[in-house]
């Protein structure tokens, strides 16, 4: 993807590479955390036939009739009627699959497939209390059951064969009427989703539209999803027919102020090799002349991760001529690393047209540093008065000597230190008596 630039003017955008551990995707509402282990449903299986698939193995026991010598070594022709075979054996005796491994390469693409009772391991001890949980955590259901139904793909690539069927359980299994509530069993159909869809439209809610549901089919037993599963659905729709997101319609509003209000107002974002938005800036008439006419200091921090989503707000500021707080541009970035800083700051110089302000004033974070020496070459860098002087409060437990600094720091060396105290290294040999014993003396 080739990077595009436009005039000051409007806006323009270039592609990134993401160079975090994690990509931050802010064109979504939603955000995937592991607190819990996934579990795989299988797929639908509704369109194979159970007495189809038994007369071609010859079987003709009870699904909860099958021993291990009963399946093992049989074959069929695609690996979706096996999946029918192991569903509907299953809910026939009362417990509820899940695919636990699959394995696929190059030459012979997905060759093995193994599918396992829900109840099998044993939850992984990082999920079982995690320093940064949040919600209650999900019930124990793992046991270790050793239920499972393993099949091999042939050579020739025509059959699937079974290599092991364990029909071994140590737990409890469901109840006939309980087996509609086990997590393989449901499934929102799509008529189903094209009802809840309808009911939406003409304004009902969620739970009204389960209560009217479940009257139809006669009970949940007959419904074939539980009220949660529903409202899962009609969320998972919405997202899809969703089609602005939060960061479309920030550009589309900058797009807009463009072509009304402002039309000196300076925009350009960064994307990843996604197509997702990772930095934009922003800076509209009034911050450009406020930088051109107040350019001598340049203050900017980041607000970290204050904002809903988790994304460092940067913040260009300086003084006019009345000691009076004017803003020159802001902007999100993806992270706070050295490329997302000297992003942010060749973008404010172009929007500038390259005018490097006089002192540069930070909190003295070492990424930020780095970028200020690259592409403020003639500036000088100066840290913060305040985060000095909030570190000397923290480290020197001295009142009179934070006092001291906090005067040194807003009124200079003259006037008020006397004729013994003329520089910072007096001010500590006059403060020293009183620090004797701290580390920083």
């Amino acid at each position: 993807m080739e990077e595009t630039t436009e005039s000051t003017t409007g806006y323009s955008h270039e592609p990134v590479q993401n160079s975090g551990t994690c990509t931050v995707n802010i064109e979504s509402d939603q955000c995937t955390t592991n607190a819990e282990e996934e579990e795989t449903a299988p797929a639908d299986v509704s369109s194979y036939d159970w007495l189809s698939i038994v007369d071609m193995l010859g079987l003709q026991k009870h699904p909860a009739e099958l021993v291990p010598g009963d399946v093992v070594g049989k074959e069929l022709p695609l690996l979706e009627m096996w999946e029918c075979f192991y569903t509907t054996y299953s809910r026939s005796v009362g417990f509820g699959i899940r695919i636990h491994t699959t394995s696929s390469n190059e030459s012979r693409g997905l060759w093995r497939r193994e599918w396992a009772c829900a109840r099998q391991g044993f939850r992984r001890e990082k999920f079982l209390s995690p320093a940064d949980r949040k919600r209650r955590p999900r019930d124990c259901t793992r046991c270790g059951c050793t239920a499972c139904l393993h099949v091999l793909k042939s050579l020739s690539g025509n059959s699937w064969k079974v290599q092991r069927f364990d029909t071994n359980h140590n737990h409890v299994l469901a109840a006939q009427e309980h087996l509609q509530f086990l997590r393989s069993n449901r499934k929102v159909t799509s008529s189903q989703a094209s009802q809840i869809r309808t009911y939406k439209y003409a304004g009902l809610r969620t739970c009204d539209i389960v209560n009217l549901m479940v009257q139809q089919a006669g009970g949940f037993e007959r419904l074939g999803f539980t009220r949660k599963d529903a409202y899962n659905k009609a969320a998972a729709m919405h997202r899809a027919e969703t089609v602005e997101t939060d960061s479309e319609g920030l550009l589309g509003y900058l797009a807009s102020k463009i072509d009304s209000t402002d039309p000196t107002l300076y925009a350009k974002y960064a994307i990843d090799e996604e197509d997702r938005l990772c930095h934009i800036f922003w800076s509209d008439s009034g911050c450009q002349r406020d930088y051109m006419c107040f350019s001598d200091v340049l203050a900017f921090d980041t607000t970290y991760r204050s904002n809903a989503f988790n994304k460092p707000l940067v913040m260009f500021v300086g003084v006019n001529n009345h000691f009076q707080t004017c803003v020159f541009g802001f902007a999100l970035l993806l992270n706070e690393k050295i490329e997302s800083y000297k992003w942010v700051l060749e973008t404010f110089l172009d929007c500038m047209h390259r005018r490097q302000p006089a002192v540069v004033v930070t909190d003295g974070d070492a990424a930020m540093k780095a970028a200020i020496i690259l592409c403020f070459p003639d500036s000088t860098h100066r840290l913060c008065g305040w985060h000095l002087s909030t570190n000397a409060t923290s480290n020197i437990k001295s009142p009179d000597f934070t006092k001291a600094f906090r005067k040194l720091l807003n009124n200079g060396m003259p006037c008020w230190i006397n004729s013994n105290c003329t520089t910072m290294r007096g001010l500590l040999q006059r403060m020293g008596r009183d620090c004797i014993g701290q580390k920083h003396f």
